[in-house]
């Protein structure tokens, strides 16, 4: 992932290391999509909503309470992860996840055609923009290094 080597994530908070993971796969993602590498490009921007719903969760004092409520494995649970961050009116009511989903799903399985790319890219800019992930001073991240993939 394009986060190796840039960060290590034991030696971080658990929020701040979420923020950053979210951080470098908006770039990278960006990048790979950019690259016409689009399977990859896109599964990395979907773990960086991921990285930055799980930021949220964190750092929102009544989505962690009801994760601790609940159990720490909901963060590891994409589905009622994003039913928590919905219920505290941060994700936008007209974005259905499955809308994010299929995408992803699609892209995994290498099928891009018909695929809007950049469709997905504005949804997951909104959403990561939503959560405070977006926007950002890429200068303040790591330097990427290109031949991740």
């Amino acid at each position: 992932m394009p986060h190796f080597n840039l960060m290590d994530a034991e030696k971080m908070q658990p929020d701040a290391a979420a923020l950053l993971r979210a951080k470098l796969h908006v770039r990278c993602g960006r990048r790979r999509v950019r690259e016409g590498k689009i399977p990859a490009g896109i599964s990395t921007l979907y773990d960086a909503l991921l990285s930055g719903m799980r930021w949220y969760a964190i750092t929102d004092a009544a989505i962690h309470a009801e994760i601790h409520r609940q159990g720490e494995a909901i963060l590891e649970d994409d589905a009622r992860l994003q039913q928590l961050i919905a219920s505290s009116g941060a994700w936008p009511a007209d974005l259905d996840f499955q809308e994010i989903l299929t995408p992803v799903d699609i892209a995994l399985a290498n099928n891009t055609m018909g695929l809007d790319h950049d469709l997905f890219i504005e949804q997951i800019d909104h959403l990561l923009t939503r959560l405070g992930v977006l926007p950002f001073d890429e200068s303040e991240l790591p330097p990427e290094d290109p031949a991740t993939f």
